[in-house]
């Protein structure tokens, strides 16, 4: 090239790189935030989910509580939210047991009750129609 001479870059080339170079600039500033708002977004989804299993499983022992203190016959009927991500729900002993899966692992959530506990309630997400009933030495908790 002789001496003298410069070099004269297509204007419409020029343009393309600045915008590029913004969007990579753009880029840059959004992903960590995106990042951050889906961890939140997933704690958040667990502890709602771990807070919907706490009330489930604290409204089933306080229902038998209340049937098996009346004794044999008493019965009533609740409604029980299982969230999502329930993996079992247990009722062994006077404990109902909703083991929930998280982003950290399996998580029980429990509650005890002063009466024996039989039955069973499904582990897929919903609201499900609960009997409560008073049996005598247990309580039998199942669906209407």
């Amino acid at each position: 090239m002789p001496a003298g001479q410069t070099i004269i870059m297509n204007p419409k080339a020029q343009i393309a790189m600045e915008y590029m170079i913004i969007v990579l600039i753009v880029l840059l500033f959004i992903t960590p935030a995106w990042l951050y708002l889906q961890q939140v977004k997933g704690e958040t989804s667990d502890q709602m989910g771990l807070s919907y299993a706490k009330n489930s499983v604290t409204r089933l022992a306080e229902s038998a509580d209340m049937v098996y203190s009346q004794r044999l016959g008493a019965k009533m009927k609740i409604s029980v939210f299982v969230p999502a991500n329930v993996q079992e729900v247990n009722m062994t002993g006077d404990t109902v047991n909703m083991r929930v899966l998280t982003s950290n692992g399996l998580v029980d959530v429990w509650s005890s009750s002063m009466a024996q506990l039989n039955g069973t309630i499904p582990a897929t997400e919903g609201l499900y129609w609960v009997v409560v009933e008073a049996m005598g030495s247990y309580v039998q908790i199942g669906l209407v």
